[in-house]
């Protein structure tokens, strides 16, 4: 026989489960409208951060590196999702191409960002720049191969 403290709780648990799945279908897309609204405000304020993060200067290098890998880790979720839908079998040459190059970007910016790490304050803004540069042509890499 079961302890009818756990078959109690067995109980509350399976109620708090339905309860939970007989939302309208009103409220399940209200409640999808505001993830994606948290999603894109989340998204928002990476990207303002790394704005300003683009100014920093060598005193502030461990914050731009942080910044930037919390981009790279932003940009694969992102970039696992299209991948997750694609079929090179079935891609056209257009998107074959645009595949090719946002991995390419992709494993450039991986290698800008690491190359922050023996960064000098003479070599800093050189460094920078190069994960600036590498970052907005992953970005117009990631664009395209979205919109292909």
């Amino acid at each position: 026989m079961q302890n009818p403290t756990l078959r109690l709780i067995s109980l509350a648990a399976c109620v708090a489960g339905l309860s939970l799945t007989a939302c309208s279908k009103q409220d399940q897309d209200a409640t999808t409208a505001k993830a994606k609204d948290v999603y894109q405000d989340s998204k928002d304020a990476v990207v303002d951060t790394w704005h300003d993060v683009k100014s920093y200067t060598f005193d502030k290098k461990d914050d731009f590196s942080a910044s930037a890998r919390a981009q790279m880790a932003q940009i694969n979720a992102e970039t696992a999702k299209l991948r997750a839908n694609y079929s090179d079998a079935q891609a056209s040459a257009s998107r074959k191409a645009a595949m090719d190059e946002l991995k390419s970007s992709e494993a450039d910016y991986h290698d800008k960002v690491s190359a922050l790490g023996t960064a000098t304050a003479d070599t800093w803004d050189s460094a920078k720049q190069n994960v600036v540069a590498s970052w907005d042509h992953l970005k117009a890499s990631y664009d395209k191969a979205r919109a292909d």
